[in-house]
């Protein structure tokens, strides 16, 4: 008896070791956002992750001008990515991105065939073939991946970004804490900046422990120039 009790406290220490240990899977979540363009407030911008029990994941953002400036700027974006999320992290298969309503259209399609070891691009530039490497994502898979691993306290490193034809390695650094008024209040944040000062093109990104690492702020910058800013305003769960 006295050896079998030492086996199952010995049981229990490693189921919760394993449990310590164990990456917290992330959530669906429905999320608003103030939208600006080149310092300008425009309108929102609606982020939507559904996850199954699989761990197949549908991301979704989709953009609009408020009603007073739609005849200013009628362009309407949607961006949708799909993929698998597990143990190893965030596996992106399909991505989209359309831009609609204004003068100028865009369509472009990814698919990441890991079978096949390819990532095919079709643009309206054309069609072009990619070696499949690890730490591909499309834009939206990136910020799930940010998010996986910093809840996963796993470092990023260098990630290559796919949104055409020409990808693009960044380094993804790690800025520390700092806090962002949103909708929500004043929230403590993890800053990722994707790429180095001084970069033509520089992104910073801002994840809430308290809400799952949810990003409730995004800056881009071409040639020093903030292009977009997009800011919490709300968020609510999703559907599992």
């Amino acid at each position: 008896m006295p050896g079998l009790s030492r086996a199952a406290l010995a049981l229990l220490a490693l189921l919760a070791s394993g449990l310590a240990v164990a990456e917290p899977a992330l959530q669906p979540f429905r999320a608003r956002y103030a939208l600006a363009l080149r310092g300008v407030p425009v309108g929102e911008a609606l982020v939507q992750l559904d996850i199954d029990a699989d761990g197949r994941y549908r991301m979704r953002a989709r953009s609009q001008a408020d009603a007073a400036l739609k005849l200013l700027l009628p362009d309407r974006l949607a961006d949708s990515a799909e993929g698998h999320v597990g143990a190893d992290g965030v596996a992106p298969l399909h991505y989209t991105h359309e831009r609609s309503g204004g003068s100028k259209r865009e369509f472009t399609e990814i698919t990441f065939d890991h079978g096949a070891g390819e990532v095919r691009v079709q643009s309206d530039e054309g069609a072009a073939r990619l070696p499949l490497r690890p730490g591909m994502f499309d834009p939206l898979s990136l910020q799930l991946h940010a998010m996986w691993s910093l809840r996963a306290q796993r470092p990023l490193g260098t990630v290559t970004l796919v949104d055409d034809a020409s990808p693009d390695a960044y380094a993804v650094t790690e800025q520390g804490h700092e806090t962002v008024d949103t909708g929500l209040g004043r929230l403590d944040a993890v800053k990722l900046l994707r790429g180095q000062p001084g970069d033509r093109k520089l992104a910073a990104f801002w994840f809430a422990p308290a809400h799952g690492y949810l990003p409730v702020q995004v800056q881009q910058w071409r040639k020093g120039r903030e292009t977009l800013r997009m800011t919490l305003l709300g968020v609510s769960p999703g559907t599992p």
